[in-house]
């Protein structure tokens, strides 16, 4: 099957590497039970294809595109991120023509809504399907918003937001539920610890990964 051909926004080239199964970051998503909280709750799903420019020079993140299959347009990765990652349960559209974006289930997910398609089949069919996929992300006069730039600050609330996510799992959620044993207040700092610890190894491996400014790193 041909897919279009893309063409780099930035440098008008049409060498990427191309983020898709089997890729390693793919698989990861599909098979990692973590994953189910990220898609069901929160609603952030992932595109079946990501293509990374290999001419651009920057660092990954701004060299990142999501394609639509549709009409071909390139969409840059980092502005579908941050509080536009959410809330798109169903899937995403393109900002561009409307149409889909293919993106990834994980395998857990499927488990889940397999075993709960009594709860959520009947109102999904009778009024969410109808509606229309969230886009991407906004587009601002018909035109792609500009991103803001990255800095220090940026892995910095990347590595809290994870953390944060992480206390409330390994402290709160188990007394809420009504599953803690033990004193709160011990689970409540253990849960801290792990959640710091955690924190800052993500927003370094974040910076690792996304931020270095170094052509090729991900290729």
């Amino acid at each position: 099957m041909s897919e279009p051909s893309y063409k780099c926004p930035k440098c008008g080239g049409s060498n990427f590497k191309h983020w898709e199964l089997p890729h390693p970051v793919i698989l990861h998503w599909i098979l990692n039970p973590g994953a189910v909280f990220n898609e069901l709750v929160l609603g952030q799903r992932m595109p079946k294809i990501s293509l990374i420019c290999q001419d651009c020079e920057g660092p990954l993140m701004d060299r990142s595109y999501t394609p639509c299959p549709s009409c071909g347009a390139m969409h840059l990765g980092r502005l579908s991120s941050g509080k536009e990652a959410f809330f798109k349960w169903r899937g995403a559209s393109c900002p561009s023509c409307g149409e889909a974006i293919p993106c990834l289930w994980n395998v857990f997910s499927l488990l889940v809504l397999l075993v709960t398609f009594p709860i959520w089949s009947l109102p999904y069919f009778l009024y969410f399907r109808k509606k229309p996929l969230k886009p991407l992300y906004p587009m601002v006069e018909g035109k792609p918003p500009t991103p803001k730039a990255v800095t220090k600050k940026t892995w910095i609330y990347m590595g809290a937001g994870f953390g944060a996510v992480m206390f409330i799992f390994l402290s709160l959620l188990p007394f809420l539920i009504g599953y803690g044993d033990g004193d709160i207040w011990a689970s409540a700092i253990s849960g801290l610890t792990g959640g710091i610890i955690g924190g800052i190894g993500f927003g370094f491996f974040m910076w690792f990964f996304l931020g270095r400014r170094k052509k090729g790193i991900a290729s």
